[in-house]
C-alpha cells in the first residue's frame, strides 16, 4: 500500500493517480479535513490539463474561454469523495512517524500500517500543520513565494494572474504583495503558497500536472514495485 500526506491538490492527484496505476493507496492529513482554508490556487487553465470534474457547479467555478475558476477547496473535496468512491481510502488528523524502522501512527485518526511499502509527502501546495516521515513527491530547484486573495464581487482587480468564480468572488495572485494592498479592505480570504518560480503564474492545472508527472516519473524508475 502506498499512503500520501497531503490536504491540497497536489495530494489527491497524486493519490487518484496512484490508483489508476493499479496501487493500494491511502489519503492522510494532519488536517482536520481536506481541502484545508487558505490552500492552494483555484485558478485552472484547461490547455494545460483538463478540468477533472463532470462540471463546473461541483465546484462553484466559472469559465472564461480556456480559464476555470473555481473554490480550490471545494474542488479538492469533490476530488476526495471521487478518490474513494475509486476505491482509495483516506483518514484525517494523522502523522505517519518513523520509529527504529518500523511506521507509527499519531493523532485522532486511524490508519492501517501493515503492508505499507511506500509514504509520499504531497503538501508542496497546502503545508502540513504537522510533519510525517516520507519522500517528498516533488521538489522545486527554486520556489517563489505567492500570495492571493478572494474579493468581494465588482472589487476593480489590476493583478493579471484572477479570475471570477461561480458566486462572483474574484482570486487573484501575485509575486508582490503590495500589490493587493489597496484591495484589502474588500478582502474576504488571504492565502500564501509557494511553488515554481519560472515564467509561467501560478495555476491550479498547473499543479496537478506536475503531481500527475512525478508519480508517472516514479512508475517508469520501477521504484514502485508490483501493484
Amino acid at each position: 500500500m502506498i499512503i500520501v500526506v497531503g490536504s491540497g491538490l497536489v495530494a489527491v492527484t497524486a493519490a487518484q493517480c496512484f490508483l489508476e496505476h493499479g496501487h493500494s493507496v491511502m489519503l492522510t492529513t494532519a488536517h482536520a479535513e481536506f481541502g484545508f482554508p487558505h490552500g492552494g490556487c483555484g485558478l485552472w487553465d484547461t490547455t494545460v490539463l483538463a478540468w477533472p470534474l463532470p462540471t463546473l457547479e461541483e465546484a462553484v467555478a466559472k469559465q472564461e474561454a480556456e480559464n476555470i475558476t473555481c473554490r480550490s477547496q471545494w474542488l479538492v473535496k469533490r476530488l476526495v469523495h471521487r478518490f474513494t468512491d475509486s476505491g482509495g481510502r483516506s483518514a484525517t488528523r494523522i502523522r505517519i512517524q518513523r520509529h527504529d524502522g518500523v511506521l507509527q501512527s499519531t493523532g485522532t485518526g486511524t490508519v492501517p500500517l501493515v503492508g505499507v511499502q511506500h509514504v509520499f509527502l504531497a503538501d508542496q501546495d497546502v503545508t502540513e500543520p504537522a510533519s510525517s516521515a516520507g519522500a517528498p513527491l516533488l521538489s522545486h530547484t527554486r520556489t517563489c513565494t505567492w500570495y492571493g486573495a478572494i474579493t468581494v464581487g465588482g472589487t476593480p482587480v489590476r493583478s493579471v494572474n484572477t479570475g471570477e468564480r461561480g458566486d462572483g468572488s474574484i482570486e487573484c495572485w501575485t509575486t508582490s504583495s503590495s500589490e493587493l494592498d489597496e484591495i484589502k479592505p474588500f478582502t474576504l480570504e488571504s492565502m500564501v503558497m509557494k511553488w515554481d518560480e519560472d515564467d509561467g503564474p501560478l495555476n491550479a492545472a498547473r499543479c496537478a500536472r506536475r503531481s500527475r508527472e512525478a508519480v508517472h516519473d516514479l512508475m517508469a524508475s520501477n521504484r514502485l514495485g508490483v501493484a
